[in-house]
């Protein structure tokens, strides 16, 4: 019996350091996640010597020694981060310390995300919770905020949606009454016109919180699918020298030219390494809870093959020819959308104001046009009409400029 516990012992010592090495240790959650860690293995490193001396080998040397201190072990279960069911073999004394350690381990885990994208105080989310909670509840479980729930969830938030609904609710309500303050105000400069303040204010902010989740997880998607071809590439490279495929993704890991797709490939790393699924099953998650479609089909792609018994480097490999072929037709249209705006703009920005100035200077001379018009007159509204038919030129072609 002490010869199994002993192999238990081992194994989960193996897994908490696995869980270790995965770490980052750069955020406060992750650095509370490696104290509890290093606690556990304290604690179970501690009770191996007992161990030792209670196996069947160790007996044999010391036929009539046989150690006094087994009655000091104890065996505890308990469920993993990952709800997976271990037996143990402990000190007494340390049973306590390690059931503690194991629930903050838990508490750091469902902490424990890449950066939230909503930067809200945590007095502010208190507030917002007091006050509209239950309105939350019921909202969330309407179908107008059906998605949001797997959007936030896509692009990495820990906030859950009714979190996120309770302060947009508090966020429409203090942008209502910053509303009907401005709007007092600027009724003695613009009238009654003031008073369209008081409604569109607090619908700007209503429909920015709405629409919010989902245009971040079509723009984090953007962003993917422009790296994807080249990380099928690079995994495609890596799987030739026969390395074993969980650790291809951790040398993408090690990459910064792809900062989009690391952040879900550390996702899967997490999910592997800190919950103890396999790679298929991480695969089949991350395919499902990522924003990109594309990456979607490549995990899930991979955990068939994986599951299969097929070969990853081919599956890579012509994966990587749809991609790349993809994106050289998405190139292809960025330069025909170039062209097609080149000539727009030879025609709108250059030749349309010179002929705007020429009629004004013929309708200035022949007396149409009013004298106000001189000169300085012309040439700043030209200068002017140049300079913001340029920016805006420059700001359309760099949003759809690809950045590979």
């Amino acid at each position: 019996m002490h010869d199994s516990l002993l192999k238990n012992n081992v194994l989960i010592e193996k897994d908490i350091i696995k869980k270790l090495l995965a770490l980052d240790k750069k955020d406060d959650n992750s650095k509370k996640l490696s104290k509890s860690l290093i606690s556990e293995l304290k604690i179970i490193n501690d009770s191996i010597p007992k161990l030792i001396e209670s196996v069947d080998f160790y007996k044999k040397i010391k036929e009539n020694k046989e150690s006094k201190n087994n009655k000091d072990l104890i065996g505890v279960k308990y469920s993993d981060s990952g709800k997976n069911t271990k037996n143990i073999a402990l000190n007494k004394k340390d049973e306590n310390k390690f059931i503690s350690a194991i629930q903050k381990e838990k508490d750091s885990l469902k902490s424990l995300s890449d950066k939230n994208e909503f930067d809200f105080s945590s007095s502010y989310t208190r507030m917002a919770g007091s006050l509209f909670r239950a309105t939350a509840i019921n909202l969330s479980k309407s179908s107008l905020f059906l998605d949001t729930k797997s959007d936030l969830k896509k692009i990495g938030s820990t906030m859950v949606v009714e979190s996120y609904i309770s302060i947009a609710l508090f966020s429409i309500m203090l942008s209502a009454i910053f509303a009907v303050v401005l709007s007092l105000i600027m009724f003695f400069v613009i009238g009654f016109m003031a008073l369209i303040l008081i409604l569109l204010i607090p619908l700007i902010v209503a429909a920015s919180f709405y629409l919010y989740p989902s245009s971040s997880v079509k723009s984090y998607a953007k962003k993917i699918d422009r790296e994807l071809p080249f990380v099928t590439i690079y995994l495609s490279a890596i799987s030739t020298s026969g390395i074993e495929p969980s650790k291809i993704f951790s040398i993408i890991l090690s990459s910064p030219d792809y900062p989009a797709t690391s952040r879900e490939i550390k996702k899967l790393s997490n999910y592997i390494n800190l919950y103890g699924a396999d790679l298929v099953s991480a695969l089949r998650y991350v395919s499902k809870n990522n924003p990109s479609e594309k990456l979607g089909l490549l995990f899930d792609g991979l955990a068939t093959t994986i599951t299969s018994g097929g070969e990853i480097t081919l599956f890579l490999k012509k994966h990587s020819e749809t991609l790349l072929f993809d994106y050289r037709l998405e190139r292809e249209k960025y330069t025909q959308l170039a062209e097609t705006f080149m000539n727009i703009y030879i025609s709108v920005v250059i030749a349309a104001p010179l002929m705007l100035m020429v009629l004004l200077v013929l309708m200035s001379r022949t007396g149409f046009a009013s004298g106000s018009l001189n000169s300085f007159t012309l040439s700043f509204i030209s200068i002017l009409v140049i300079s913001l038919l340029n920016m805006g030129f420059l700001l359309f072609l760099s949003m759809k400029q690809p950045k590979f």
